[in-house]
């Protein structure tokens, strides 16, 4: 083994001690291949994570409101006694300690300014929200005072149609049948998550502001929202959750219809599915394209070193030795390349997750930067694969050695 490495290691270099021409392009090409797959992943992970806790957060992991509603609909109120949000919490809570859970009313209104109007869905929360995720897309200003009912947190989108920002005052109008119950709201935030489908339409404001212009009691709200984290344990919550329902239905009479996210949002996440497809895709290719890259520099090596071949074949070298010395080559070039891939991509995704130095366009990516997600372990497994396959890839073109006979070489030569 001492042998095929020494040789492995002459037959990289040339004089000078440089590395040969075909070792530094095959490296090369290896390093870009492996960096784009690794940055696509990096993105992919990033874009989907942060779609993913953006329709989380606003939606909750699971929706519970009145049957009676139509899908998605929050008209007719849902009444949630202190025991029964009580025993939904600390269900929740025993299993995902994060679980926050939330009463909500969404309410359209008609909001007006002295020169233009628009149509908003007036968000109505209670205390329970999750203040640190609206807080880290507040671009001006601060969070409502739920306790001052006519305080409204504003997306910025919606503020800068109207023409207004924090301080200022403008009145909404909501429509019963034939009345119309007007409402002046004073703004004291705005907000900007990228997420164009809420920034076109929403507005935050205390659930108690929109109880009052329903006419619902402290315990009628349109629904609730148990929140998790992370959508993963969505299906688990669900299952805890309906037999909470269900006994207290048996018991008390209640009725509850329950969604979770993904059946609330079934195109998105459909959608973000495929993008798992787009990234095999790139594995895929970049992978052909790493192999193509090694194979061809093997056989310009292979053919630099025709006549060292013939002449360790006739000092009675074997094929299988002189074949295990391409192999190692092969792999000493494979491992260069993935290195310096590797540092390719964590650098520019580095850079890219601290100062987010490349724009998206909010109203196509529902973000305003090109998510980062660096994670160790998809990164580890990768390198291996790509290494594991490319590597015995490499076998092919080192069979050309078994066809190289010494008497005609030499001869040649």
């Amino acid at each position: 083994m001492a042998l095929e490495r020494d040789l492995a290691q002459r037959f990289l270099y040339q004089e000078g001690g440089k590395l040969r021409p075909v070792v530094r392009i095959a490296s090369v090409g290896i390093a870009l291949g492996v960096s784009l797959i690794l940055l696509s992943l990096f993105v992919v992970q990033g874009f989907k994570q942060e779609v993913e806790q953006k329709i989380n957060r606003f939606v909750g992991t699971i929706r519970i409101s009145n049957p009676d509603n139509n899908y998605n609909q929050y008209s007719i109120p849902l009444t949630v006694t202190p025991e029964a949000r009580s025993e939904i919490e600390s269900k929740s809570q025993s299993l995902f300690p994060e679980a926050r859970v939330t009463g909500f009313i969404d309410q359209m209104a008609l909001v007006k300014t002295d020169s233009t109007f628009r149509a908003v869905i007036m968000h109505g929360i209670d205390e329970g929200y999750d203040k640190a995720f609206f807080e880290q897309y507040l671009v001006e200003g601060r969070l409502p005072n739920l306790a001052v009912s006519r305080e409204l947190l504003l997306s910025q989108k919606i503020a800068n149609f109207l023409g207004v920002g924090v301080g200022d005052t403008f009145l909404a109008y909501y429509v019963e049948g034939e009345r119309v119950k007007t409402r002046k709201y004073s703004i004291v935030g705005l907000i900007n998550t990228g997420f164009d489908s809420y920034d076109e339409y929403i507005a935050l404001t205390s659930i108690k502001e929109l109880q009052g212009i329903n006419g619902w009691s402290k315990e009628q709200v349109g629904g609730l929202t148990v929140t998790l984290d992370s959508r993963k344990n969505a299906s688990k919550l669900y299952e805890v959750l309906f037999g909470v329902l269900a006994d207290r239905n048996s018991k008390y009479g209640e009725r509850y219809a329950m969604f979770t996210v993904e059946e609330h949002n079934y195109n998105y996440f459909s959608w973000l599915d495929l993008l798992d497809a787009n990234v095999l895709l790139i594995l895929g290719l970049m992978i052909v394209v790493a192999a193509i890259t090694i194979i061809t520099g093997v056989v310009v090596l292979i053919l630099e070193k025709v006549r060292a071949i013939a002449t360790l074949k006739a000092l009675g070298q074997r094929n299988s030795s002189i074949r295990k010395v391409f192999r190692l080559m092969a792999g000493n070039i494979l491992l260069r390349g993935i290195v310096i891939g590797n540092v390719i991509a964590l650098v520019i995704g580095g850079v890219q997750y601290y100062f987010r130095l490349i724009p998206l366009d909010s109203s196509q990516y529902y973000m305003n930067h090109v998510p980062i997600i660096i994670d160790w372990l998809t990164l580890l497994i990768t390198n291996i694969l790509v290494f594991l396959v490319v590597f015995l890839v490499v076998l092919v073109p080192t069979a050309i050695i078994s066809g190289v006979s010494p008497s005609k070489t030499l001869r040649f030569e």
